[in-house]
């Protein structure tokens, strides 16, 4: 330590050690509900696997080890038939690997003391790379904003490579950038410590490399790490050291891939026969009859994957409209101190190094949403957008050196609007990572209609992908303001809305609407007024006590993902809620109701 840095470095072990302890007492089964799902099962059971069996290989006593831990099973086991008939998980083995030996001495809770060295580590280098611009106490400020003013920080709580990639990404740059932010970085006399000296020559870079490599194996659109780095030495026409990196990320990312194909007899870990499994019927080798292909799982192979995926170019450009400003994955509201650095940018001294990082963050951004552009953030089951934690890296290195104390400010200030809510209670928002969004501010933000199959709200398996009693028509509600069926057979085609609170939902239809009739059931209030909007448009109807009406409509508007899936926006709201109970001696209904409707539907042409 630098004895005139000591307090800040201190605040900086101090957080280390709040982190630290934490993670060894935390009870994890209790606040994870005992169980895991998807991602974070296979993760789990990976880990352990490798740090107990020294193998990525699935076997029966995997499945034990994890059933000791969460009684509920791996809810969305992520596995896939390699060779001699072996199954392995099916899943990059970069994270556990690095995972295995925190967990291996400290159990289930290594997983959050590795996540601890990872937050330590990437302190310091945000603190000690802004301070050879500003204050110490303003260098720590902003690289504690950036991961703390953002949901970059809730990952820390999660079991799956998100913040380790972070980590990956974030100490690359940082070993590439360092040494072109230094003052006199060619002085003779030398910098005064092996560190230093590190950092200031070109073996940082080649290190960065080697990071890259494991982060590509990771995610493979990492990949978009590595051009800056080396187009920066091939501008400075050093090319026998931009060869020297790209043979060291090779050769670092070979290891893994060919690793894998060793493993597995496949390169790929999501390509050939990968399935996901939640155990409706068991899980494979649980008992001697449960075999990979006699279980019941879900194809999730990657094969055949960009035919599946191809949308009309206007998909791909309306999604980087949401990747910003999206209601459940915009970075602008959930990674604010990217979206300000980005225009801070704009504003400050640049370099060659600091276009290039922009370059690079936009290739990434367009690789993960033209792979991925009905699932860039993530999936239902994320908060925010968890992808982006492979990018959200740049964003820090991306300004000129130099900043204000007030930027750190209106981050804070946003934070707390969008935010705070999932800053203050974390866990409960990963569990279920819609509940910001059907409040206000979030509320009033746009929808990402090309993310219709991984809203977060659709983890209410009774508001996801309800049918409505017409071939090819489900219904997405997207907040709380609607009652679940009861099966009777008067709700089998239709809901009723919630009390006098507006129900914003989403009609998918695999046929173009060319009329739609809404039936509506008032409750037992006289003179309610029922208001619906649909595709642009609104109109209202006024019913007295259990009558019926009709409002028809032409949509106006309608989101196409392609000329099979249409998307339409519906809002229904009774001005009057009713719980019959306690308004008539013989009711027996608690529900509080607002307007019960179903839809009938003209279909048009779909196009050939």
């Amino acid at each position: 330590m630098n004895p005139e840095n000591k307090k800040y470095e201190y605040v900086i072990l101090l957080v280390f050690f709040f982190a630290i302890a934490s993670s060894l007492s935390i009870n994890i089964h209790s606040l994870q509900k005992n169980f895991l799902f998807s991602d974070e099962s296979t993760y789990f059971m990976m880990t352990e696997s490798i740090g107990y069996d020294g193998d990525i290989e699935y076997t029966k006593k995997d499945l034990i080890r994890y059933y000791r831990e969460f009684p509920s099973g791996p809810l969305g086991l992520f596995l896939k038939k390699g060779k001699a008939g072996k199954i392995f998980f099916a899943k990059s083995s970069a994270y556990p690997l690095f995972a295995a030996p925190f967990v291996r001495i400290f159990g289930a809770n290594g997983f959050f003391v590795f996540h601890s060295v990872l937050l330590m580590l990437l302190l310091f280098m945000g603190y000690s790379y802004y301070s050879l611009a500003n204050s110490k106490s303003l260098s720590l400020a902003f690289i504690l904003t950036f991961l703390f003013a953002s949901i970059a920080i809730v990952y820390f709580l999660w079991m799956t490579p998100d913040f380790f990639n972070l980590f990956l990404a974030f100490s690359a740059l940082f070993l590439w950038l360092f040494k072109h932010n230094q003052k006199d970085p060619i002085e003779t006399d030398g910098p005064k410590n092996k560190i230093q000296t590190f950092l200031l020559s070109d073996f940082s870079d080649y290190a960065a490399c080697v990071l890259i490599g494991i982060a590509v194996f990771s995610k493979p659109p990492n990949i978009a790490l590595l051009g800056p780095i080396v187009l920066f030495s091939l501008l400075k026409k050093r090319y026998i050291k931009a060869l020297i990196m790209v043979l060291v990320f090779l050769f670092v990312s070979g290891i893994f891939w060919g690793g894998n194909a060793l493993i597995t007899g496949d390169w790929n870990y999501q390509g050939g026969e990968r399935k996901s499994f939640y155990g409706e019927e068991g899980y494979p080798l649980a008992k001697e009859n449960l075999t990979f292909d006699s279980t019941r799982g879900y194809e999730m192979t990657t094969k055949d994957y960009t035919k599946k995926h191809m949308y009309p170019p206007r998909v791909f450009i309306v999604n980087i409209f949401y990747y910003f400003f999206g209601r459940y994955a915009g970075i602008t509201w959930y990674f604010f101190p990217a979206f300000l650095a980005l225009i801070v940018f704009f504003f400050r001294r640049k370099r060659l190094f600091n276009w290039l990082v922009l370059a690079a963050l936009f290739g990434e951004m367009l690789i993960w949403i033209i792979l991925m552009p009905d699932n860039y953030a993530g999936g239902g089951g994320a908060l925010a957008n968890r992808y982006f934690l492979n990018i959200y890296p740049f964003f820090f290195f991306l300004p000129a050196l130099k900043h204000d104390s007030k930027e750190i400010g209106v981050n804070w200030v946003f934070a707390s609007l969008f935010i705070g809510q999932i800053l203050i209670s974390p866990l409960q928002h990963s569990h279920y990572p819609a509940t910001h969004v059907k409040k206000f501010p979030i509320k009033l933000l746009p929808i990402e209609m090309t993310l219709i199959n991984n809203f977060p709200t659709n983890t209410n398996p009774y508001a996801h992908r309800q049918p409505m009693g017409i071939k090819d028509t489900f219904i997405y509600f997207l907040d709380d303001n609607f009652l679940p069926r009861t099966g009777s057979a008067e709700e089998k085609n239709g809901f009723y809305t919630r009390g006098p609170h507006k129900s914003e939902m989403v009609l998918k239809t695999f046929y173009p609407i060319k009329e739609i009739t809404f039936v509506l059931k008032n409750n037992p209030r006289f003179s309610n007024k029922i208001t619906v909007w649909f595709a642009g448009e609104t109109k209202n109807i006024t019913l007295t006590k259990t009558q019926q009406g009709t409002l028809t409509f032409v949509p106006k508007k309608v989101f196409k993902m392609n000329k099979w899936i249409h998307l339409y926006k519906l809002s229904i709201k009774a001005q009057k809620g009713s719980i019959p109970y306690f308004e008539r001696e013989e009711a027996k209904e608690r529900r509080y109701l607002g307007v019960f409707f179903e839809i009938e539907v003209t279909k048009g042409k779909v196009p050939e």
